[in-house]
């Protein structure tokens, strides 16, 4: 894939967002839409966008793929260079991760819905 292409995938605000979590930890389609607040389906076709860009890797263990920044792909660092551009002080990147660590504490304690 070309990176005009890579580039395009990876310029879309839903894809950010899951490209900004996924470099912070390894999480399901599942757990990806309950952070996001976003329909399953759309966060799985995200999803599988961002890995035959190869932006993301699965840990393939199907049905409960949990997916995680490619960070050392061939590509030089590239999706590493995205999530860097990515603005701490943005509302969605803050949020995001806010839910992210509220989400993790309700794992750790049992307690996820």
């Amino acid at each position: 894939m070309i990176l005009v292409d890579r580039l395009k995938i990876a310029a879309h605000l839903d894809r950010l967002r899951i490209l900004g979590l996924c470099a912070h930890a390894d999480l399901t389609v599942r757990e990806l839409a309950e952070i996001l607040d976003l329909r399953r389906q759309r966060v799985a076709r995200h999803v599988r966008m961002l890995a035959r860009a190869d932006f993301v890797c699965g840990n393939g263990q199907r049905p409960w793929s949990s997916y995680h920044l490619n960070a050392g792909g061939k590509d030089g660092g590239l999706v590493q260079s995205l999530v860097d551009l990515l603005p701490h002080d943005d509302g969605y990147h803050r949020r995001d991760l806010e839910r992210l660590e509220a989400v993790q504490d309700a794992w750790s304690n049992g307690t996820a819905a």
